[in-house]
């Protein structure tokens, strides 16, 4: 659990929607290509109608101010199924870095290396009060892209585990690339936090609005978004 999971919630009520089609998507969704178990693979694209509106505003803003990059969305809603098939096979692939044969069905018996997935997998927990961001529909990752939808290079990939996916991982470091990825992450950052969104302290890609981590950065004696 995480500090901002000591949140409470108090649903809204806000409902979840289609993101327009005419935002830049990557394509096809990384996730459902990997198997995960979407019941509805033609409405995997949805937020808060709230949220939906204020990213509506951060991509016209970031036309208006530097129109060589669009936004990319990655990833937006997630339902819980979902959230618990991405964090075992993260939980696997750590397993692999490590060097360790552990089964899934033993993955409790091993909470340092839950830890360390938690870093960049919300646990999926299905306790009402503490539900992952991406499924209460107010959290999305999100890139830049090029005028043409290509996904612009930062630094790290998406879901990339390591500590190069922090945002301000290359503050400090002044070669010609990471200044580039620098300025790339504090462009997104930037607009995006203009229009009320917060950032993830481990993920330049995360953002949310009205979940819990939201609520908590904002010093907020409640969140507007639970599961859904």
């Amino acid at each position: 659990m995480k500090t901002w999971n000591k949140i409470p919630i108090k649903d809204n009520g806000d409902k979840l929607i289609a993101i327009p089609s005419y935002f830049h998507f990557i394509d096809p969704h990384p996730y459902l290509s990997l198997g995960a178990p979407y019941k509805n693979k033609n409405g995997i694209w949805k937020l808060r109608h709230e949220v939906v509106k204020r990213l509506i505003k951060v991509n016209d803003y970031l036309l208006s101010k530097n129109n060589n990059f669009n936004l990319l969305i990655y990833d937006s809603w997630r339902p819980l199924e979902v959230q618990e098939f991405m964090f075992k096979r993260a939980f696997s692939l750590e397993c692999e870095k490590l060097n360790i044969d552990i089964s899934i069905k033993n993955m409790k018996s091993y909470p340092l290396i839950i830890k360390r997935v938690e870093k960049f997998w919300a646990y999926p927990s299905f306790d009402e009060k503490c539900p992952p961001p991406h499924s209460t529909g107010g959290a999305l990752d999100v890139s830049l892209s090029d005028q043409y939808g290509n996904l612009v290079e930062m630094g790290s990939y998406i879901d990339q585990m390591d500590d190069s996916s922090k945002p301000d991982f290359y503050e400090n470091i002044n070669d010609k690339k990471s200044i580039i990825w620098k300025s790339r992450r504090n462009l997104l950052k930037e607009i995006m936090i203009k229009f009320g969104f917060v950032q993830h302290p481990n993920e330049w890609w995360h953002f949310s609005y009205g979940d819990q981590l939201w609520a908590w950065k904002n010093k907020k004696t409640n969140a507007l978004y639970g599961k859904i």
